[in-house]
C-alpha cells in the first residue's frame, strides 16, 4: 500500500503544479488584457422605429491612476439622423467615469443605412501616450422585406379593337435596403399576350418604379372575359418570392364601354378640374376630388368623386364616386364599391358596411351591381352582375389571423349563378416560423343549359429559419371547375437556402405551376356533343429545377443560377412545348448615387415538334443616378413557350429590343415636382415598333393651390407585309385645390394662437403682436405657427400633453404647460420674452505672458431666488448668455482650472432688461513670469 500512496502523492503534486502554472498563465494574460481606459456604449444594441428618436450613452471609464484628457469624439461616418454627440474636450480624474449621450433620429436616410453598426472614434491623452479607440453599437431596424405590386386603378380596361393596350404597373420596395427583383406576369385565364412577360428591376430603399406592360388579346377569343394578371416578385439575391398580387382587367364590351386614361382619382383632400384632349377627338372636362370632414363629434365622412363632361355632346359620366360614413368602429360606403379577400373580383355600384369589434375582429357585408359607372348619359346603363357577399376577419395581435368570406354572383349577361366561399388563416409559431393555410369551395350553375359544376381550392405556405438555413414552401391547388380567381391552377414552390456568411449564400429551388381550367358552356347556345364552339379550353404549365450561388465583393453583388425548365401551352387551336437548359447571371453595384445592374439569361432549348436545338439570350442593363434611370433589354430568339406562337417566322429566329428612361424631379424649393418617361420597343417577333413619351407636372402656386399637367405621345408602326402605323397624343391641364385633413374619430383638434404678452395679463390686446414661424411642441407633435401665430394639431389622441414653445429664443409660457386633451381645444397662448443677460470671460495676464488660454466650454451658472439653476456655456469668443425672467440671480463658475477674481456675482434683472455685460476676470494658476534685469 505504501508504494501506491507514494504514486498517488506524486500524481497529486504534478496535478497541483500543472493547475498552478495554468492559473498563473491565465492571470498574466488577464493582467495584460486588462485595460486602464474602458470605452464602450451602454447598450450593445438598440431597437429603433422609423421616425423615433433614441439615445445611447458612450461610457468612458478611467481605471488608471493618472488623469486623462478626452480630446476628440468623432463619428466613423456622417450618419444621417445624428442629432447630438459630445464635441468638447474634458478631463477624467483617476478612477472617474462619465456617461455621454449620443442622440439620433431614425429618419428615412438613417433607416436606409447599409450597415447596422454605429461607430465612434475616441481620442484621449495620458501623461505618457496619445491613443485613439473605437466604440460601436448595433441598431435593430424593423424592415419590411415585401415588394408591393399594384396599379393606380382597381380595375384596368383593355380595348380589343386596337392592336394593343397598356397598363402601368407600380412596383414598390417596402424595405429600406436596395433590392433587385424579377417580376413575372401570368394571364388568368390564358388569352393575353404581355410584353414584357418578365422584367428585372433595381429598386433603392422605399423606391417605387412604374413599368408599362403592353397587352394584346389573342384573336381566337370570341368572348371577352374579365381577365386577371398574376404578378409575382422574386428577389434575385436568394430567389425568394417576396411579393405577389392579382391585377384585375376588364375587356371592353357592349355594356362595359369606357375609355379611361392611365390615372384615376388618387390622393386625399383635394379637388382638381382639368381639360383633357386626345388626338382621337375624345375630349372632355374632368373633375376629380377627395375630401374628409367631420359631420359631428362622433361621425366622420369621406367623399370621393370622378366625373367627366363631354362638352361637345352635352353628356356626362360619373364613376369612382362614393360617400363613406364612419362612426366609432362602423363604416358605411355607398356609390362605387370595391373589396378584396373574396378570391373573386368584387367591384361595382352599391353599398358596403363593415364593423370592427374586439382588437382584431371585423365583419363586412356588401351588395352591388357589377358596373364600373355610377351613373351617366355618355354610356348606356346596361344591367351588370348582382353580387352580395360577407366577410369575417378574426385573430389576435400575437400569432393568429384569418378571415372567412362568402359571395353570390348572379350574371344576367352569361346567365350563370356563382357561389364562392373562402377561408384563410396565418399562424405565427415564433418570429422565425410562419404557416399560412387557405381553403375554398365554389358552385356554378347555368340558367339556360342547366349545367353546373362544383369546385374546391386549398393552399399551404410555410416560411422558416433554422440557424443559417432558410426554408420557403408555397403551395396551392384549385380544381378545374373552381369558380374563384385560382380556377384550375396548381402552384408549388420549394426553396432551401444556406447562408455561409454575410456575403455568401446558396439555394436550390423547385417550381411547378399549371393552369388547366374548365368552364360552363356558353348559355347563349345549347350544348351539342362534339361542338367546341360553345366551350373554352386552354392549358399552361411550367416546371423548373434550379439552384444558385450569390456572393459579394465589397460593393459588387454576383449571382449565378443554372436551371432546367419545361414549359407547355395549349388550346383548341395550337399546342407548344419548350424544354430548356438555362443559366442566369446577375451583377449589381453602387457607387455613391450611381447604381448599375446587369442581368442575362442564356438558354439552350428544344421545341417539342422539332429535332434541332436552338440558342436564345435575354439581357437587361439598368443604370441609375439619383432620380434618373435608364434601362435597356435585348432578346434573341424564344425565351418562353409563348414566343413560339409567332405567326411570322417559321424558323423562330428573331430579335426584340427595348430602351426605357425615367426621371423624377423636384425643383424651385419643391414647388415644382414631376416625372418624365420615354421608351421605345422594337419586336421582330411581332413585327412592330412602339415608342412613347409621357410626363406629369405639378406646380405649387400657393400652399393650397397647384397647377397640374399630363401629356402622353405614342407611336405605333407595323413592319409586317401589310404595314400600318399611327400616332396618338393626350394632354391634360388642370387646377388643383388641397384641403386640410379632418381629424379622425376618437382624436381631437388642438389649436393654439401664440402672441407676445407685453403687459402680462394673458389677453391678446391691441399693440401686442402674434408670433409667426415659432416652433411649437405638444409632446412628440411638432408644428410651426403661421403668419397669424396659429398652429393646428390634427388627430391628437386623448391624453395629457406638455406644451413647449420657443425654447431657443428664451420665451416662457404664461399658462400651465401641462394640457389635458379630451375634446377639441382652441386657445390663445400668451408668452413673455425672457430678458437676455450676456457675459464674458476676460483674462488678466502678467507682463510678458503671451500664452493663449482657452475657456471654451466652461459652464456658467445662474441661480434664482427660488433655487432654480440655469446654465450657459462659454463659446469660442469667450462669451455666454442667459434668457431669464425678472428677479435676482447669483451668477457663478465652479470650474477650478483658472483662478477667478470674483467667482460669484449677484445681478438684478428687471422687465426693462439688463443692458450691462457680466465680466468674469480670471488668470492662470501657479504661473509666474520672472524677468532677469541686466
Amino acid at each position: 500500500m505504501k508504494p501506491q500512496n507514494g504514486i498517488l502523492i506524486s500524481i497529486l503534486r504534478r496535478t497541483i503544479l500543472f493547475f498552478a502554472i495554468v492559473l498563473l498563465h491565465v492571470s498574466l494574460a488577464f493582467a495584460q488584457e486588462k485595460k486602464d481606459i474602458e470605452i464602450h456604449f451602454e447598450n450593445n444594441s438598440v431597437a429603433v422605429e422609423k421616425g423615433s428618436t433614441f439615445t445611447n450613452f458612450l461610457v468612458i471609464e478611467n481605471k488608471s491612476s493618472e488623469e486623462i484628457t478626452i480630446q476628440n469624439i468623432i463619428p466613423q461616418e456622417k450618419y444621417p439622423g445624428l442629432l447630438f454627440y459630445p464635441k468638447d474636450d474634458f478631463t477624467l480624474s483617476a478612477g472617474q467615469s462619465k456617461n455621454l449621450p449620443v442622440k439620433l433620429i431614425a429618419n428615412v436616410d438613417f433607416m436606409k443605412l447599409r450597415s447596422n453598426e454605429i461607430q465612434f472614434q475616441v481620442s484621449y491623452t495620458t501623461p505618457t501616450v496619445t491613443k485613439t479607440e473605437s466604440a460601436s453599437f448595433f441598431v435593430n431596424k424593423e424592415d419590411n422585406k415585401n415588394i408591393a405590386i399594384y396599379t393606380a386603378t382597381y380595375e384596368n380596361f383593355i380595348n380589343p379593337a386596337v392592336p394593343e393596350s397598356s397598363i402601368l404597373l407600380i412596383v414598390e420596395n417596402q424595405s429600406y435596403n436596395k433590392r433587385t427583383v424579377k417580376i413575372d406576369l401570368q394571364s388568368i385565364p390564358d388569352g393575353l399576350e404581355m410584353m414584357p412577360k418578365q422584367q428585372t428591376l433595381s429598386l433603392e430603399g422605399l423606391e417605387k418604379q412604374t413599368i408599362e406592360i403592353k397587352i394584346r388579346v389573342r384573336k381566337q377569343n370570341t368572348l371577352y372575359p374579365e381577365f386577371n394578371i398574376n404578378a409575382t416578385a422574386t428577389d434575385l439575391l436568394d430567389n425568394k418570392i417576396v411579393g405577389s398580387n392579382t391585377v384585375y382587367l376588364v375587356i371592353l364590351s357592349h355594356n362595359r364601354q369606357i375609355a379611361r386614361g392611365n390615372e384615376t382619382v388618387s390622393g386625399s383632400n383635394f379637388a382638381e378640374l382639368s381639360y383633357n384632349e386626345n388626338s382621337s377627338g375624345f375630349n372632355f372636362l374632368q373633375l376629380r376630388g377627395n375630401t374628409t370632414f367631420r359631420v359631428n363629434e362622433n361621425l366622420k365622412s369621406r367623399f370621393n368623386i370622378g366625373a367627366d363632361y363631354y362638352h361637345e355632346d352635352g353628356l356626362y359620366n360619373l364613376y369612382d364616386t362614393w360617400l363613406e360614413l364612419e362612426r366609432k368602429n362602423t363604416v358605411l360606403r355607398v356609390g362605387n364599391v370595391n373589396s378584396n379577400d373574396y378570391d373573386y373580383p368584387v367591384f361595382g355600384r352599391g353599398g358596403k358596411v363593415s364593423a370592427k369589434f374586439g382588437e382584431n375582429n371585423q365583419v363586412e357585408i356588401l351588395a352591388l351591381e357589377n358596373n364600373y359607372n355610377l351613373y351617366g348619359t355618355y354610356f348606356q346603363q346596361a344591367k351588370g352582375s348582382t353580387i352580395v357577399g360577407a366577410k369575417y376577419g378574426f385573430g389576435n395581435s400575437k400569432n393568429l389571423n384569418g378571415k372567412v368570406s362568402y359571395l353570390f354572383d348572379h350574371d344576367p349577361r352569361f346567365n350563370v349563378d356563382t357561389q364562392v366561399a373562402n377561408a384563410t388563416a396565418s399562424l405565427l409559431i415564433n418570429t422565425k416560423n410562419i404557416i399560412r393555410t387557405e381553403v375554398g369551395l365554389s358552385q356554378e350553375k347555368g340558367l339556360v343549359n342547366k349545367d353546373e359544376s362544383a369546385g374546391a381550392s386549398m393552399g399551404a405556405n410555410y416560411e422558416g429559419k433554422f440557424g443559417k438555413w432558410d426554408i420557403q414552401s408555397v403551395n396551392s391547388f384549385a380544381t378545374k371547375s373552381y369558380a374563384g380567381i385560382k380556377r384550375g391552377t396548381f402552384f408549388s414552390n420549394q426553396r432551401i437556402s444556406h447562408q455561409f456568411s454575410e456575403s455568401q449564400r446558396a439555394f436550390i429551388q423547385y417550381q411547378n405551376s399549371q393552369i388547366d381550367p374548365e368552364f360552363l358552356s356558353f348559355q347563349s347556345a345549347p350544348i351539342q356533343s362534339g361542338n367546341t364552339a360553345n366551350l373554352r379550353y386552354y392549358f399552361n404549365s411550367t416546371e423548373a429545377l434550379g439552384s444558385g450561388y450569390q456572393f459579394s465583393l465589397k460593393k459588387w453583388n454576383f449571382l449565378l443560377s443554372p436551371k432546367v425548365e419545361k414549359q407547355k401551352t395549349a388550346n383548341f387551336y395550337t399546342s407548344h412545348e419548350l424544354f430548356s437548359y438555362r443559366m442566369e447571371a446577375n451583377i449589381s453595384t453602387t457607387f455613391g448615387a450611381h447604381g448599375l445592374n446587369w442581368t442575362a439569361e442564356y438558354s439552350y432549348s428544344k421545341e417539342n415538334n422539332k429535332a434541332d436545338w436552338f440558342n436564345s439570350l435575354r439581357t437587361t442593363l439598368s443604370y441609375r443616378y439619383k432620380s434618373f434611370s435608364l434601362n435597356g433589354t435585348a432578346q434573341w430568339n424564344a425565351i418562353n413557350v409563348f414566343d413560339l406562337n409567332s405567326y411570322y417566322d417559321v424558323d423562330r429566329n428573331f430579335a426584340n429590343y427595348n430602351v426605357y428612361a425615367s426621371y423624377n424631379f423636384q425643383m424651385l424649393h419643391n414647388n415644382l415636382i414631376g416625372s418624365f418617361t420615354a421608351g421605345t420597343y422594337y419586336s421582330e417577333l411581332y413585327k412592330n415598333l412602339n415608342s412613347n413619351i409621357s410626363g406629369n407636372l405639378e406646380y405649387k402656386i400657393s400652399p393650397s393651390w397647384s397647377a397640374t399637367g399630363y401629356f402622353n405621345f405614342s407611336g405605333y408602326k407595323s413592319t409586317s407585309a401589310y404595314a400600318s402605323s399611327g400616332n396618338f397624343y393626350q394632354f391634360r391641364l388642370g387646377i388643383k385645390k388641397s384641403f386640410t385633413a379632418a381629424t379622425a374619430l376618437g382624436n381631437h383638434k388642438v389649436t393654439f394662437q401664440l402672441f407676445e404678452d407685453k403687459n402680462y395679463n394673458g389677453l391678446l390686446e391691441a399693440g401686442e403682436s402674434v408670433l409667426a414661424n415659432e416652433i411649437v411642441k405638444l409632446d412628440n407633435f411638432v408644428a410651426m405657427t403661421d403668419k397669424n401665430g396659429k398652429v393646428i394639431f390634427q388627430n391628437v389622441p386623448e391624453g395629457i400633453y406638455t406644451l413647449k414653445v420657443n425654447e431657443s429664443a428664451g420665451a416662457r409660457l404664461m399658462i400651465d404647460p401641462v394640457i389635458m386633451v379630451n375634446n377639441n381645444i382652441n386657445r390663445k397662448v400668451s408668452l413673455v420674452k425672457n430678458i437676455r443677460v450676456s457675459g464674458k470671460l476676460k483674462e488678466i495676464r502678467q507682463a510678458y505672458d503671451e500664452v493663449e488660454t482657452d475657456v471654451t466650454g466652461i459652464v456658467v451658472y445662474a441661480k434664482s431666488e427660488d433655487g432654480v439653476i440655469y446654465t450657459a456655456v462659454v463659446n469660442q469668443k469667450n462669451e455666454f448668455e442667459f434668457f431669464l425672467k425678472d428677479g435676482k440671480y447669483d451668477l457663478y463658475i465652479e470650474n477650478d482650472k483658472y483662478s477667478y477674481t470674483q467667482p460669484t456675482q449677484t445681478i438684478q434683472v428687471t422687465k426693462e432688461g439688463y443692458p450691462e455685460t457680466v465680466i468674469f476676470e480670471y488668470k492662470k494658476k501657479d504661473t509666474t513670469i520672472k524677468v532677469k534685469k541686466f
